[in-house]
């Protein structure tokens, strides 16, 4: 390689100058673009400015290719299609005067609430502009297999429709269940969209189940395709991470399983991965319905809307349940931000559970200062993952987390990818985001805030049965490590913020 670029330089002279000026041009053009991006934080920031000054050519390269999270134009004009169609059927719901009946029903909701818990449904209210429901019947899966046998029995009852969005969909013994069940509802008239994300399932949208599917008259679509020509999202990197299921609008389910066995064949030595997801039945389906309609009009530009405006199915059971999406198209750091009044708005205890853990200086600081004021803070994470660089990214922190007195656990049992926060054993988080910027600020989303002492007493104790496989680290233990594993970890730390 040398030889050839020599003999290029002693061939062509100005290759060199033009090299270098082109260099410098574009360091500078990129440290301009990362300061006037109203979406990059300051620490975020600070890292880029030093990748691009200490790796000139690299540095501009990897941030226009992953730092950016930039939309492309058609997809800008798709959210915004999707906004105004969001408001004509706010407009409709007026016109048919239900909207006074919806204003009172949003009322007597909130004010069976708390005083927090209505702060936090008035914050979660900003991002999807759904209010919580009452009226849902929600029940805890932990293990995929019976997961899935749920999910087969609730498909093989529908009767309109199902519509499906995985990040991840694997053909293998646990989810074939899943995917017979879709080919026979179509076969006898439901209307089945299947939507799987275009990088995490691409082995899966080349593979001959796809074909089964569709020849049954599933419409399967592949969600931000990826690719030079294909590719209409801007950034490659970032994706559709929902793990959503609704069944006739009135059933779904909201969690971290992909579409897949605990064994998850693509990182078995990772196995078995420990998911949690939600089933709901009840009228907050609706508002999850809402997620699916807005992702499946983005990718096929066909238009849903009818099913969202129906009235909601009226459940019988009392838990009150809000959904939220996220992601590059909703307002600045809103995930972090709702995590965030979680963490500052227990009194008692708060739990987290997470695979990835790399947190902003807010977060940081809230889980330090909810500890500091006598809130018995828990972090479970598990004891390996499947990014070695996040690990150590992660581990950067552990220190002034056990300064302060939160208690960080790690998992033994496998690969913990549950996603899970119950504050004071009243108000619990289910969602697919992580605690970390992809997940916080590029990835699609979708989160269910959960108002119910039963429903987050049970949630309390799956995290319990976490805790009984995992191992505490002492403050004083990790202080002891050795001095290379914190400088390798302080090292990589400086790239938290562009994890």
């Amino acid at each position: 390689m040398l030889p050839l670029l020599r003999a290029i330089f002693e061939e062509w002279p100005w290759v060199a100058p033009v090299l270098l000026l082109a260099s410098v041009a574009m360091s500078v053009a990129t440290v301009v673009f990362v300061l006037v991006d109203r979406r990059c934080r300051s620490q975020t920031a600070i890292s880029w400015v030093l990748l691009v000054i200490a790796a000139p050519l690299v540095g501009p390269l990897v941030y226009w290719t992953f730092g950016k999270p930039w939309l492309s134009s058609k997809r800008e004009r798709a959210y915004r299609t999707v906004a105004a169609d969001r408001a004509e059927v706010r407009r409709r719901e007026q016109a048919a005067g239900r909207g006074a009946e919806r204003r009172k029903t949003r009322e007597a909701v909130l004010s069976a609430l708390t005083r927090e818990q209505r702060l936090i449904a008035r914050q979660a209210s900003t991002i999807s502009g759904d209010f919580p429901l009452a009226g849902n019947e929600i029940d805890i899966y932990d293990d995929a297999d019976q997961l899935f046998v749920r999910m087969e029995e609730d498909i093989d009852r529908a009767t309109r429709h199902v519509h499906v969005v995985f990040y991840i969909a694997l053909d293998d013994e646990t989810s074939c269940g899943v995917f017979r069940a879709l080919e026979r509802a179509a076969r006898r008239g439901v209307a089945c969209r299947l939507l799987l994300d275009g990088l995490g399932s691409r082995p899966f949208l080349k593979s001959n189940r796809r074909f089964e599917l569709e020849k049954a008259g599933v419409k399967v679509v592949e969600a931000l395709p990826v690719g030079i020509v294909r590719r209409r999202f801007g950034r490659i990197d970032l994706r559709n991470h929902r793990k959503i299921v609704v069944i006739d609008g009135g059933i779904g389910y909201i969690g971290s399983h992909n579409l897949a066995s605990k064994e998850f064949k693509v990182k078995e030595k990772f196995a078995p991965w420990v998911d949690a997801t939600m089933r709901i039945s009840g009228p907050v389906a609706n508002d999850l319905q809402k997620i699916f309609v807005e992702d499946w009009f983005l990718e096929t530009d066909e238009e849903l809307w009818e099913m969202v405006a129906q009235p909601p199915f009226e459940g019988a059971q009392p838990a009150i349940a809000q959904i939220l999406g996220t992601g590059p198209a909703t307002y600045e750091s809103a995930m972090p931000q709702m995590v965030l009044s979680l963490v500052n708005l227990a009194e008692e205890e708060i739990v987290l559970t997470t695979p990835y853990f790399v947190p902003d200086e807010p977060a940081l600081a809230a889980l330090m200062t909810a500890a500091r004021r006598g809130v018995r803070t828990i972090l479970i994470i598990p004891a390996r993952i499947d990014s070695r660089l996040v690990q150590m990214a992660s581990q950067k922190f552990f220190q002034r987390l056990l300064d302060s007195g939160v208690e960080i656990w790690r998992y033994e049992g496998g690969l913990l990818h549950a996603k899970t926060i119950v504050a004071d054993g009243r108000t619990s988080l289910m969602t697919s985001a992580n605690l970390d910027r992809r997940s916080f600020e590029l990835n699609l989303e979708a989160s269910m805030v959960v108002y119910d002492n039963q429903v987050s007493a049970r949630l309390r104790e799956l995290q319990g049965r976490y805790l009984t496989q995992s191992r505490r680290i002492s403050a004083s233990e990790w202080y002891l490590r050795p001095a290379w594993k914190r400088l390798r970890d302080n090292l990589v730390g400086l790239l938290a913020p562009l994890l």
